[in-house]
């Protein structure tokens, strides 16, 4: 899939060019956090292609009754220009209170590709919010990204799955997402994969 490239090409980029962070030298500490977030990703969605087996979605008779349970994790983000695509990733949490059936979250923190090859990182955010009731959770985002001359504009609809027996683990995906590029119109895909946070 698409997304499974986008950690893997920004990974290549930051490793080749030995940081192009804080302009001190060394290694980038996003390098890090692309570590995490692709082991995240086999952990959860797994990979069909190395033989890995992601998580089965939770059973409609195993979702929590009630309570409230936070998951963090990373959204994926590519963006079709026309020429070179704009691969973005970044931090996710999702608060979900099952008593109430409402979930709300955000992607922030985040950093990729810019129409002239640099990584950097982009300002603003995504928030999300749906309903959980069933395995299957309508989530709608909506936010403004910002780095240098770009100007990204988000607004849709994901389909959130709850993963794990008992639940551990959710996923979201929109793979036809529309997205304003400085005023244009265009066509990306969304991931946010996220686990369970362990209450304290």
């Amino acid at each position: 899939m698409k997304h499974a490239a986008t950690g893997l090409g920004l990974l290549f980029w930051l490793a080749a060019c030995g940081g192009g962070g804080g302009g001190g030298g060394g290694i980038d500490p996003r390098l890090a956090r692309l570590d995490l977030y692709e082991a995240q990703k086999l952990r959860v969605l797994g990979d069909d292609g190395a033989g890995v087996m992601g998580m089965a979605a939770t059973a409609d008779e195993n979702m929590p009754a009630g309570g409230v349970m936070t998951f963090a994790g990373h959204g994926a983000i590519r963006i079709e220009t026309g020429g070179q695509p704009l691969a973005l990733l970044g931090d996710a949490q999702m608060q979900v209170d099952f008593g109430n059936s409402n979930a709300s979250g955000v992607i922030e923190n985040t950093f990729g590709a810019t129409t002239d090859g640099k990584i950097v990182d982009y300002t603003g955010a995504i928030t999300m919010q749906g309903t959980a009731t069933t395995q299957n959770m309508p989530l709608s985002y909506d936010g403004t990204l910002s780095a240098g001359d770009q100007t990204l504009v988000f607004s849709g609809a994901m389909n959130g799955v709850f993963r794990g027996n008992p639940t551990v683990a959710l996923s979201a995906a929109d793979l036809e997402a529309a997205v304003v590029q400085n005023g244009m119109p265009r066509t990306a895909t969304v991931v946010v994969t996220f686990e369970q946070v362990p209450a304290p």
